[in-house]
Order: structure tokens, then C-alpha cells, then sequence
């Protein structure tokens, strides 16, 4: 009886599998940073991430995802600007 799977058969191609045969991914773009100073920057970032997701270019559910993180971060920066005019009201005596 032969066996196929003899492991010293010197003409036998090695065992692929079947993510051998996938190209790898492309490199990671570098993409200019994004201006997140303040709401409208944020707020600029988000509807273009809107017009990509629309169009194809990436991944909806990424999409949510970075749209939730900006969201996040549009909260932090209201936040800080209340509590900067706080502080200047305080500092010029009015409570």
C-alpha cells in the first residue's frame, strides 16, 4: 500500500495552505494628520469621513467606529471651552 502523505518524498511539493496564496496587505498609507483643534475642525473631519464611507472608500463599520471617536472628541472640546469660560468669568469676579 502507498502512502501519499510520505514526508521523504523528495518530489513532493509542500502542504499550502490556503492563505499562502494571498498577496500580503499594501503598506500602510501615510496620510496627512487632520486638524482636531476645535468643533468645526472636528466637524469637518467627520463629514468627510461621511463622503468616504458614502463612496466606497472605506469600510462603513470603520467608518462608525473613527466617527465615534471624533464624536467623543467634539465632547471633549466643548467641554474644555466651558470650562475655559468658566474660568474667565471666575478670574473677572463674576460668579
Amino acid at each position: 500500500m502507498t502512502n501519499d502523505t510520505n514526508l521523504h518524498d523528495k518530489n513532493r511539493q509542500p502542504h499550502m495552505n490556503i492563505d499562502d496564496n494571498v498577496p500580503p496587505p499594501p503598506p500602510a498609507k501615510q496620510s496627512a494628520r487632520a486638524r482636531l483643534g476645535t468643533a468645526t475642525e472636528v466637524s469637518r473631519e467627520l463629514a468627510k469621513l461621511y463622503r468616504e464611507a458614502r463612496s466606497g472608500k472605506i469600510d462603513v463599520a470603520d467608518a462608525s467606529r473613527l466617527a465615534n471617536m471624533l464624536s467623543i472628541l467634539s465632547r471633549i472640546l466643548s467641554d474644555s471651552e466651558l470650562e475655559a469660560r468658566i474660568e474667565r468669568l471666575e478670574q473677572r469676579g463674576i460668579h
